[in-house]
């Protein structure tokens, strides 16, 4: 019985070490959100409706940007749409996807939970070739709602960071960008 015992703390003491943490199921309706709110934004990159795209972005973040630069939120707003549409009119989006079969469910520490979606972008930058980003892409609920953040940029997770202090501490993959042939 006391060599079980050992196995069992042995084995939690592992589980803990390890950053393996269970986060919290998601209820029916955060998935069925999750999942509608995944597809909209896959259907607005492919058909380069950024008005629809930048609708993910989190209103807090918008906000604080807004008010760091000294403008109010609806020009903030309009200028993401304009430089997404001028920066994604230099190249061309060959594919784009989530792939939300292979998420990672986490919670924060203060039990709020979030999901990495794996995310692959290919697009023909013209001179530069063709390229292809792997990264994450963060899912937060935010009010019951749920929006998109890139996080293998570290300015972008400093901004997120700013908003929802509880993601202080929580390490993302920075993603990679690779050429190809």
């Amino acid at each position: 019985m006391r060599g079980i015992a050992r196995l069992i703390v042995l084995a939690l003491a592992l589980v803990l070490t390890s950053g393996i943490v269970a986060a919290r199921p998601l209820t029916d309706s955060e998935r069925l959100s999750l999942a509608d709110t995944v597809a909209a934004f896959d259907t607005a990159m492919r058909g380069a409706d950024y008005a629809t795209v930048s609708e993910t972005i989190p209103p807090k973040v918008l906000a604080y940007i807004a008010d760091k630069g000294g403008i109010d939120v609806a020009k903030l707003h309009e200028i993401v749409i304009a430089e997404m549409t001028k920066a994604l009119a230099e190249v061309k989006l060959e594919d784009f996807s989530m792939d939300l079969a292979k998420a990672e469910y986490r919670e924060t520490e203060t039990g709020e939970p979030y999901v990495l979606i794996p995310t692959v972008t290919i697009m023909d930058a013209g001179d530069l070739g063709k390229l292809k980003s792997t990264s994450q892409t963060l899912a937060l609920l935010d009010e019951g709602k749920w929006y998109l953040l890139r996080v293998n940029e570290q300015q972008q997770v400093e901004i997120m960071r700013q908003v929802y202090p509880q993601f202080v501490g929580v390490e993302f993959d920075s993603g990679s960008v690779e050429a190809l042939k």
